[in-house]
């Protein structure tokens, strides 16, 4: 609820501003930084102030008869709740929905009281929070040793599924591509350390009349690539007992088939993955290495040729990852190290302009 002098403020403001509602709120959050939403930071809201204090000459409510408001009175209930789930989360976040079933409220209920009688907002950075909770876990060993792992579509006509492109302008610039609808493409896996490269493999099956044709990511087919191609290189190599595994929260990645046997192979200890003892948060592609880098440095280089066909693209991708030198992958994880400081002041926020 608003405080007398903020009540104050808003009316003062409504008469500085011509009378207008919608004003006067705009600049009252401005000088608050208070963020939009209902109740009495509205338009309709502030009238009713301004023609309550023109009546009565008083800011107050008026004396309510009758028992008093549920919401209001289960409001501390709920606020005691919400830091007790937070009290014992990692991350210190705390769930309107985990708050409602112990208090056997409705979730609807629950979510009201916090946003129109608590004041609070669910804050977006909550989902970059677990970002740098595991810092010193991803960086206090060696990340260098971490197998960064990703999958990516690569088109023909040069287009790549990379979540980090973003156009950074004072305006929209209305920018358009024109490409084929079903543009033919192929699906890459990759891992890498700060020292090695695995891949790229693709998931593909191959047909007697069209060749090999490319297949969509699922459990069975990833489950598959892990057992059967990605876990023997890594012997081969003599790095099993040394890699973490890091993957993405994707769900064929997720899977129970592909955590227990991630879990088999590399110990819990060696994971980095949604459901996992140490999670890789989502939504965080500035983060991921392959993505801030891999894909945006292999297409850079594979359309260079011009490839006309799905098997000279796969060639030249396999071409262009076998030549990474050891101290690009190095300065890539090194850049990732570089970003998870950058969090910290931050406040789990997006990182820009961090090159590697």
């Amino acid at each position: 609820m608003l405080s007398a002098p903020d009540k104050a403020l808003l009316v003062k403001l409504f008469y500085m501003n011509e009378e207008s509602a919608t004003i006067a709120l705009r600049k009252f959050r401005v000088q608050k930084n208070v963020k939009s939403g209902k109740g009495p930071l509205t338009p309709a809201g502030l009238s009713k102030l301004v023609k309550r204090f023109e009546e009565t000459g008083k800011l107050e409510d008026r004396a309510r008869a009758g028992r008093p408001c549920l919401k209001e009175a289960r409001a501390p209930c709920i606020a005691v709740e919400m830091e007790a789930i937070a009290s014992k989360a990692a991350s210190g976040t705390s769930s309107a929905r985990e708050a409602a079933k112990r208090l056997d409220l409705p979730p609807s209920s629950v979510h009201n009281i916090l946003r129109r009688i608590l004041q609070l907002y669910p804050n977006c950075n909550q989902t970059f929070t677990s970002r740098y909770v595991h810092l010193n876990f991803w960086t206090s060993g060696s990340p260098h040793l971490n197998l960064w792992t990703d999958e990516a579509h690569l088109s023909l006509h040069g287009d790549v599924n990379n979540h980090n492109c973003r156009i950074w302008t004072t305006s929209n610039p209305r920018d358009y591509t024109q490409k084929p609808l079903h543009s033919p493409k192929v699906t890459a896996w990759c891992g890498f350390t700060g020292s090695f490269i695995i891949g790229p493999f693709f998931f593909e099956t191959q047909c007697p009349v069209n060749g090999w044709i490319t297949e969509t990511v699922n459990t069975q087919r990833y489950l598959t690539l892990l057992r059967e191609t990605v876990v023997p290189c890594l012997i081969q190599r003599g790095q099993i007992s040394n890699v973490t595994f890091m993957q993405d929260g994707a769900t064929s990645h997720t899977a129970n088939l592909v955590k227990a046997f991630l879990i088999q192979t590399f110990g819990e200890d060696r994971i980095i993955s949604r459901h996992c003892r140490y999670p890789w948060p989502p939504r965080s592609p500035d983060l991921t290495p392959a993505d801030f880098w891999l894909w945006g440095y292999l297409k850079s280089r594979v359309y260079l040729s011009g490839p006309s066909s799905l098997s000279e693209l796969k060639d030249a991708i396999r071409r262009e990852a076998s030549s990474i030198h050891p101290d690009m992958l190095h300065s890539a994880v090194a850049g990732f190290v570089t970003r998870l400081e950058c969090l910290l002041p931050c406040g789990g926020g997006h990182v820009e302009h961090i090159l590697v």
